[in-house]
């Protein structure tokens, strides 16, 4: 395209316009080479083709890019300033779909009773006709409001990065060099090498001190006489036990026999073994063994 003033006119405005230079070239038809080329002819030749105007002002046409960018700069301040006082709206949505205002003068009305009133939706609408959208308020953030504290007054909210020390003393203060050259090493003395030492020769001797002791007499010892060996323990066979069973006493046959009796069967008189049970001289009394006196008036038999 070929370059005249209103082309750069033009340039400069869209650049305040659209925000970057790259869209404002875009929006002119102008590729972004041929942009900076006349930026660079403006700062290097100039004269009345690159003078453009911002607002009552003229400038050559670099200067005007710088105060354009700059204008934008001061646009993005100002928006950020207004957030940060304001807080930001968002548009509501679900599901990726807008979500409009409804008008709560219709929300007690059922869908018969607003098809009978002529209504047809439930919406509100701006002057123009159109649906306004359900808006979400945000607060702003307490990290951006810090930070353009920080900016503004960083005296009183900045981050207290200085360190103020007061030292008194009484004495001489010694300040040490810290670029004085470093103290040099002392020689290393070299010290000769001593010569191996060899080891001394040992002679190994033999146990035997009968050179020294002399050799000890052997004491003439009386003929040992053998000990007869004791016969080892005839060891006689044990005998099987017998495989018949014990005999059972009389007493332990009465006592089985008794076990094995129903209650209330007849009953014999226990066997009475001499041994054990033996007899007085009252219990063949015949007033004992006898028949007795009949049972008194009113007893029970208890058998």
């Amino acid at each position: 395209m070929k370059r005249d003033p209103e082309l750069l006119q033009k340039l400069v405005d869209s650049i305040a316009e659209y925000g970057t230079i790259a869209n404002a070239c875009r929006a002119c038809g102008v590729s972004k080479a041929s942009f900076f080329n006349w930026c660079k002819q403006s700062a290097s030749a100039g004269g009345d083709e690159f003078m453009v105007s911002i607002g009552e002002e003229r400038m050559p046409f670099f200067e005007a890019v710088r105060a354009s960018t700059r204008s934008v700069a001061f646009e993005v301040q100002e928006n950020f300033r207004y957030r940060l006082l304001r807080g930001t709206d968002e548009i509501a949505r679900f599901q990726g779909k807008t979500v409009y205002k409804r008008d709560p003068a219709l929300d007690h009305l059922s869908d018969q009773d607003l098809e009978d009133l002529g209504i047809t939706t439930r919406y509100l609408r701006d002057a123009n006709g159109e649906f306004i959208p359900e808006m979400i308020h945000h607060e702003p953030s307490v990290h951006g409001v810090l930070a353009f504290l920080a900016a503004e007054f960083p005296k009183q909210w900045g981050n207290k990065s200085t360190v103020e020390i007061n030292q008194r003393s009484t004495g001489v203060q010694v300040v040490k060099h810290q670029f004085a050259p470093k103290p040099s090493l002392p020689p290393v003395q070299e010290v000769a090498p001593v010569a191996a030492i060899e080891p001394p020769i040992i002679d190994v001797e033999s146990d035997d001190l009968a050179d020294l002791l002399g050799e000890e007499p052997i004491a003439n010892h009386a003929e040992t006489v053998p000990v007869a060996q004791p016969a080892p323990p005839v060891v006689e066979p044990v005998s099987a036990p017998p495989s018949q069973p014990e005999k059972v006493s009389e007493l332990t046959r009465d006592l089985l026999d008794r076990l094995a009796r129903r209650p209330g069967a007849e009953r014999a008189a226990p066997i009475i073994s001499s041994p054990i049970f033996r007899p007085e001289a009252d219990d063949l009394d015949q007033r004992r063994i006898g028949a007795g006196s009949g049972p008194p008036p009113g007893a029970v038999k208890v058998v």
